[in-house]
């Protein structure tokens, strides 16, 4: 009773067996990846972004009108909207996404045209927006 006679401790890679508390687990063996070997989620080059997300329509497009005129004034050229796809949405349709590019039609002074985000920027959840700042310049 309580004796371990018939057991025989587990052998590591090396052919030694552990000493007690120096078992090794999937975490101790894992490799860390350091910050500096990470690629950025919307690399190096991706312009000023604008999120979009989780909030209204009303409130998205007064978001849109002010920060655009911002970065405008600011002599930016292209802007990162990033409206979502609108997942959690009814039904799973986007409602930002049509509203945000109705919006850019609709204001031609402000902005010069749009296009879909490549996919590591968003893809069909962003927008990046060409901005006309050199208008705003002018008034």
């Amino acid at each position: 009773m309580g004796s371990k006679r018939g057991k025989k401790p587990k052998k590591e890679s090396n052919g030694s067996t552990p000493r007690r508390g120096m078992r090794r687990s999937i975490r101790y063996e894992a490799v860390e990846e350091l910050p500096e070997k990470r690629r950025p989620s919307r690399g190096p080059e991706a312009p000023p972004t604008i999120h979009l997300r989780k909030i209204s329509a009303e409130e998205a497009l007064d978001r849109l009108a002010v920060q655009l005129r911002a970065y405008a004034r600011q002599g930016v050229g292209e802007v990162l909207v990033v409206h979502g796809k609108g997942q959690n949405s009814a039904m799973g349709i986007s409602v930002l996404g049509p509203l945000t590019r109705q919006w850019c039609d609709g204001n031609p002074d402000l902005v010069s045209s749009w296009r879909e985000a490549p996919a590591h920027w968003g893809g069909s959840g962003a927008i990046v927006v060409v901005l006309n700042w050199e208008s705003l310049k002018k008034a």
